[in-house]
C-alpha cells in the first residue's frame, strides 16, 4: 500500500477522550497521529463543564470523598443495569489507572469537585458525586497551541464568557492535553476528514484514507485505529433513521459530528448497536430557532413544566438527560412532548430572570416574535396563546399551588433529591426547589427535547476493540465515545460520564496496541 503516512496508532477526532489516547500512546512510544476533520481541535469537549464520572479515582481520594466499589457497584445495578456488564467492569477497573497514568503527566491536573449523581435516589448513589475535573488552566506562553482551539459555547445558549488566557472547562483539559501533546512526537493534524478504512485481505484494519486541504491523504498503520471522533447527531438522515421524528436541529453537538467514522466502521465490518440513543437534555427554546442548554431556572420555585396537554410530566429539576428522556419518551408515547412549555409566574422572572435575560431586565421583542416565549395575563390566555388546553393548565397550577405553599411536590417529589437542590434556591424554605404560582402575567418558554450527541455506535469488547456482527474482533480497529455504542445504556450515571468513558475506552484501546501480546485477534469478544 501506497502511503503518505506511516504511524503506528491514528486516532480519529480531537475531543478530551481522544487526545488522552494520543498522549498515552505517544507516550507509550507509539508513532501517534491524530486527525480532525474541521479546523478546530476540541469537539463537544470544548461546549462541556470538562467533568469526568471517574468514581475511586485518585482526586476523590485525595478529596477524601467516602466511597466504595461495592456502593459503585450497587448504584450502577440500579440505573445502567446487567446489560454488558463486562464493558462496565473494564471502565471501573481501569479508571483508577489511567487518571494515574495522566495525572504523572506534568500538565494534567485534576480535582474532585461536588456535582451530585444523577441518580440520587438510587442504592448506593453518591449525593456530594463522584466527578472529577481538570484544574483551570493560564494559557500565557501557550497561545500558538490553544489558537485552533474550539469556542465555548455563547453564554446565551449555555455556556460562558472565559476570561482568556484562563481556560476553564472542557477547554481547560483540552488545553492541558494539547501542550503535553506538544512535548511527544504526536502530529495532529486538522481539516482532515476520515473517508474509509483499508481492510487487508486477512480482514485486518491496516490503514485509513481521509481527505485533506490537499486531497486524499493515505495512513498506513501498525497498531490499529481508534476512532473517537463524536457520534452522528449532525446527520440528519440518520437522524430520522434511527430517532424518528427527531432530527439534527436541537442538538448541542459540535458540528463535524456528523458520522463519517461511524459510517467507515460499519463499512470495514464493524457492528453497531444503540443507535437510538442519546445522551439527552431539554433545550430552551432561542429566538433563532436553536435550542439552549441551561440548567439553572428548572430548579426555582415559581415554575413547573408542561406537556401538549396542558400537564405536569415529570421532576423538572430533574438532571437534563432524566428530563430529556422523558421528553422523548413520553412523545414515543403518544402524549406530545415536542415542544413542552417552562411555565412561570411574574414572581419568578423578577427573582430570577426569565428567557436568558437577567432579573429586571426586559425580555427583547424577538422572543416573542417567533413564539420562544409566549406571555398572558391570565392562565387561560397563556393557554390558548401556546397551544395547551386551557382548563387542564389551570387545573395542573391549582393541583401544584395547593402543596406548592407547604414547599411540597406529591406527585414528582421536586426537591426531595441532592441534585434538585443543588439548582434550587437557599432562601426559600421549607424547599428550595418548590413554591406556587400565584402572580401574573404568567410566562411560557418552549422547551424541546435535545441532546448532547448520539451514544450508540460501534460496539466494543472491553479492551476497545470493535466487533463483528457475529461477536468476533475487527482486528485492528477500536472505538471510544460516542463513536462507540456506550456501556452506560440508557443511563447518564452522572456527570462527566461521556468524558470519562471516552478518556478510559481510548486508554484501554491504547494499552492493547501498546501491548507485548498485540495481535489484535480474530477470536470471540
Amino acid at each position: 500500500m501506497a502511503a503518505d503516512q506511516q504511524c503506528d496508532v491514528l486516532v480519529v477526532g480531537s475531543g478530551a477522550g481522544a487526545l488522552a489516547g494520543a498522549l498515552l500512546a505517544a507516550t507509550a512510544g507509539l508513532r501517534t497521529v491524530v486527525i480532525e476533520k474541521s479546523d478546530q481541535f476540541g469537539g463537544t469537549t470544548a461546549y462541556s463543564g470538562g467533568g469526568l464520572w471517574m468514581p475511586l479515582s485518585g482526586p476523590s481520594e485525595r478529596a477524601g470523598v467516602a466511597d466504595s466499589r461495592e456502593d459503585v457497584d450497587r448504584y450502577l445495578d440500579a440505573t445502567v443495569g446487567p446489560e454488558h456488564r463486562e464493558l462496565r467492569d473494564a471502565y471501573l477497573d481501569a479508571l483508577p489507572g489511567v487518571i494515574e497514568e495522566l495525572e504523572r503527566n506534568q500538565w494534567i491536573e485534576f480535582e474532585w469537585r461536588p456535582f451530585p449523581d444523577y441518580y440520587c435516589e438510587a442504592p448506593g448513589a453518591q449525593p456530594d458525586g463522584r466527578s472529577i475535573y481538570a484544574l483551570n488552566f493560564d494559557a500565557t506562553g501557550h497561545e500558538d497551541v490553544v489558537a485552533d482551539l474550539r469556542q465555548p459555547l455563547p453564554a446565551e445558549k449555555g455556556g460562558w464568557k472565559e476570561p482568556f488566557p484562563l481556560m476553564i472547562g472542557g477547554r481547560a483539559f483540552l488545553a492541558r492535553l494539547l501542550v503535553a501533546l506538544r512535548a511527544t512526537d504526536a502530529v495532529l493534524i486538522k481539516s482532515t476528514e476520515l473517508q474509509s478504512l483499508i481492510v487487508s485481505d486477512d480482514g485486518r484494519v491496516t490503514g485509513a484514507r481521509a481527505s485533506g486541504p490537499e486531497g486524499e491523504v493515505v495512513f498506513a498503520v501498525d497498531r490499529g485505529v481508534l476512532l473517537a471522533a463524536g457520534g452522528f447527531e449532525r446527520n440528519d438522515a440518520l437522524r430520522h433513521r434511527y430517532q424518528d421524528p427527531l432530527g439534527s436541529d436541537w442538538t448541542f453537538g459540535a458540528p463535524g459530528n456528523t458520522g463519517r467514522a461511524l459510517a467507515a466502521a460499519e463499512a470495514a465490518g464493524a457492528d453497531t448497536r444503540m443507535l437510538d440513543e442519546c445522551w439527552w437534555a431539554p433545550g430552551l427554546m432561542l429566538p433563532d430557532g436553536t435550542p439552549a442548554f441551561r440548567l439553572f431556572e428548572r430548579g426555582k420555585p415559581g415554575s413547573i413544566m408542561v406537556n401538549g396537554a396542558g400537564v405536569r410530566f415529570a421532576d423538572e429539576t430533574w438532571p437534563y438527560d432524566r428530563l430529556g428522556r422523558a421528553m422523548v419518551e413520553g412523545h414515543a408515547g403518544g402524549v406530545s412532548h415536542i415542544p413542552c412549555w417552562f411555565v412561570a409566574d411574574q414572581e419568578h422572572v423578577d427573582r430570577y430572570g426569565f428567557a436568558a435575560t437577567r432579573p429586571g431586565k426586559e425580555v427583547g421583542a424577538e422572543w416573542f416574535d417567533n413564539g420562544a416565549v409566549v406571555k398572558a395575563d391570565t392562565l387561560r390566555d397563556l393557554a390558548q396563546r401556546i397551544g395547551v388546553p386551557a382548563a387542564a393548565l389551570e387545573a395542573t397550577v391549582e393541583e401544584w399551588n395547593a402543596t406548592a405553599v407547604e414547599g411540597k411536590d406529591p406527585r414528582f417529589g421536586r426537591g426531595e433529591l441532592a441534585f434538585d437542590r443543588f439548582f434550587g434556591d437557599p432562601s426559600v424554605e421549607p424547599n428550595p426547589c418548590v413554591g406556587p404560582l400565584t402572580r401574573g402575567p404568567y410566562w411560557a418558554w418552549k422547551v424541546v427535547p435535545a441532546d448532547l450527541g448520539t451514544k450508540g455506535g460501534v460496539r466494543c469488547d472491553e479492551r476497545g476493540r470493535a466487533l463483528r456482527p457475529d461477536g468476533s474482533v475487527l482486528p485492528g480497529l477500536y472505538a471510544a465515545g460516542n463513536t462507540m455504542a456506550s456501556w452506560t445504556n440508557h443511563c447518564y450515571p452522572g456527570p462527566g460520564s461521556p468524558i470519562g468513558s471516552c478518556v478510559v475506552f481510548s486508554a484501554l484501546a491504547v494499552r492493547d496496541m501498546a501491548s507485548p501480546a498485540f495481535g489484535g485477534g480474530s477470536g470471540g469478544s
